[in-house]
């Protein structure tokens, strides 16, 4: 047989070699995220003044290797991404990350199919366990595929969940990268479910992707966003790998801002509520109607609600624009006199209502569309809720709805003990209407808007 032959199929041997033993084990299944929690889309000027660059590298534990298994999606979310959040939280640096980083196993041994690692799972399915019974140190689980999970083991796992995922990226947008670099300069990690060529294992400082990488690949895999650069690159993300730190550079590899809208099938904001927590005043806000002439839709608090100074014709156009300045969970919805009610916010059963940044400006329903005053003369109200914790809100408006009394005696019957103290909740009406509030031991201010109409 030609030597020179024989090379090649060595050649070819050892590069297949190489490439089997950076383990994957990300389904791509678009039916598994079906219904994953999505992120509110902020207006457009939440993006604009972003900073240049961003990193959470400085909170990353040591980059450790998953081997030849499929068992990124514990590692992406709980030893990278858990584990970043955590130190954020305790301002952890060096060797003290490492101690108290987070067990993929933990996480990867109790949403597998088979009952080793070879099988892949979806990142829905991670941060699904992460959210509902946290996750464990990597000194007391480390990283094995036989270990069985043990009562005690979930007991001391649920102190360290996380409060909220969610999508950031709707699959029809074609520029990610600016959703992402929000969440980063928000001091959150981000995990991505990535479509991943060959290539990847090959990659440096830099991952530059071959010519004929540009196609659907079906080769899953989870990889956590820890930073950007506007300038580095032509702008590009940082990635902590689980591959070990003979891979990219220590670990790390930076990849093109189009290369992430090309590869990148879902990415994931992770949110701790310890690294949320604000001073107080803890849950604030503002809201402003505006009709489609420009003019401001003043209104007056009248002790408990507010209402307009006009009265205004049916049929009116008006922009609705919401805030708030605290992480909180924030709700809204519609009624007329036949109290019967619809919801505006969230727009959809899978947008999460919780917004997490400090400033998060919603247009409804969006910034190039405005809402109309129904033609049930007299009064149209629109409530919101803003929550430190999630709130049934389809119960919430269907009770509503049966109750009796005026729409403010319905509303605060309903939320009952949960409504913040009166004496705790500053609201204010100039051209806009704006609250700050006191939580303390509840947990909800109402916010309701009587609009007059004829």
């Amino acid at each position: 047989m030609n030597k020179l032959f024989l090379f090649f199929i060595l050649f070819f041997a050892l590069n297949i070699k190489a490439q089997e033993e950076f383990g994957l084990g990300l389904l791509l299944d678009d039916s598994l995220y079906f219904d994953r929690p999505v992120a509110a889309p902020l207006m457009r000027g939440d993006y604009a003044d972003l900073p240049e660059s961003a990193s959470l590298k400085q909170f990353t534990p040591t980059p450790g290797s998953q081997g030849p298994y499929g068992t990124c999606a514990g590692w992406s979310t709980a030893y990278s991404a858990r584990t970043i959040l955590e130190a954020l939280k305790n301002n952890w640096q060096g060797t003290i990350i490492d101690s108290n980083s987070f067990s993929p196993s933990f996480v990867y041994n109790q949403i597998r199919i088979s009952n080793d690692c070879k099988g892949g799972t979806s990142l829905i399915d991670a941060l699904n366990f992460l959210k509902d019974f946290g996750g464990l140190k990597f000194n007391e689980f480390g990283y094995d595929c036989s270990r069985d999970v043990t009562t005690q083991d979930k007991s001391k796992a649920s102190v360290y969940r996380i409060i909220e995922y969610r999508d950031l990226i709707a699959s029809n947008v074609v520029q990610k990268s600016r959703f992402v670099k929000k969440s980063l300069a928000e001091g959150r990690p981000v995990v991505i479910a990535m479509d991943c060529p060959y290539s990847l294992g090959r990659a440096k400082e830099v991952w530059i992707p071959d010519s004929s990488d540009y196609k659907d690949w079906g080769r899953g895999h989870a990889i956590t966003v820890i930073g950007y650069d506007d300038k580095k690159f032509g702008g590009a993300f940082e990635l902590m790998n689980s591959w070990g730190k003979s891979w990219g550079k220590g670990g790390f590899v930076w990849m093109k801002y189009s290369d992430f809208d090309f590869f990148c099938k879902y990415a994931f904001e992770v949110i701790d509520k310890s690294a949320t927590e604000s001073a107080l005043p803890d849950l604030s806000g503002t809201l402003s109607f505006e009709t489609s002439s420009g003019e401001e839709m003043k209104s007056t608090f009248n002790g408990n609600y507010f209402v307009t100074d006009n009265t205004y014709p049916s049929g009116t156009l008006f922009e609705l624009r919401i805030s708030n300045n605290e992480p909180a969970y924030v709700y809204s919805f519609s009624s007329d006199l036949t109290y019967k009610t619809y919801k505006i916010f969230p727009f959809t059963k899978t947008m999460l209502a919780y917004l997490p940044y400090r400033q998060n400006n919603i247009a409804i329903p969006d910034e190039e569309s405005y809402n109309l005053l129904d033609q049930t003369t007299g009064s149209s109200y629109y409530c919101f809720l803003y929550s430190k914790r999630a709130l049934d809100i389809d119960s919430i408006m269907s009770t509503v709805e049966s109750e009796n009394g005026t729409f403010w005696e319905r509303i605060t019957h309903v939320l009952g003990e949960d409504i913040v103290d009166k004496k705790n909740i500053e609201y204010k009406s100039d051209n806009s209407i704006s609250f700050s509030a006191f939580s303390e031991d509840k947990s909800v201010v109402p916010v309701l808007v009587e609009i007059k109409h004829f």
